[in-house]
């Protein structure tokens, strides 16, 4: 699974020269969301790294610092670009996708 899941990163350089070259938008989202897959994973690993150093409280935040990291990024960029529509569908599915997450895994834990 660790060999796929490196093998995507190629597919960041590919987005990138996708993008600046003028693909089609589709194709450039769906190789820019797959290249990401492989990086949320890595940042994921590299926080729990740092957070066996720091200890569970400092680790913990930046667990949840980092986690957010995606939708930073697309906030960052939609506002730029004056898409407050994006901005607000963005948060509101982060938002129910966390509660969705917290309630069936302590639902999975009672049982």
């Amino acid at each position: 699974m660790q060999k796929i899941l490196y093998g995507l990163l190629v597919l960041v350089p590919i987005a990138l020269v996708l993008a600046v070259r003028g693909a089609a938008d589709p194709v450039v989202f769906v190789t820019s969301a797959l290249a990401l897959v492989p990086l949320a994973a890595l940042l994921g690993r590299a926080t729990d790294a740092v957070a066996g150093y720091t200890g569970p409280r400092l680790g913990a935040l930046l667990n949840a610092t980092f986690g957010n990291a995606a939708e930073l990024i697309i906030t960052t960029a939609a506002l730029r670009q004056g898409l407050i529509g994006v901005v607000k569908a963005s948060i509101a599915g982060s938002v129910i996708g966390n509660i969705l997450i917290v309630f069936g895994a302590a639902a999975s834990s009672a049982a």
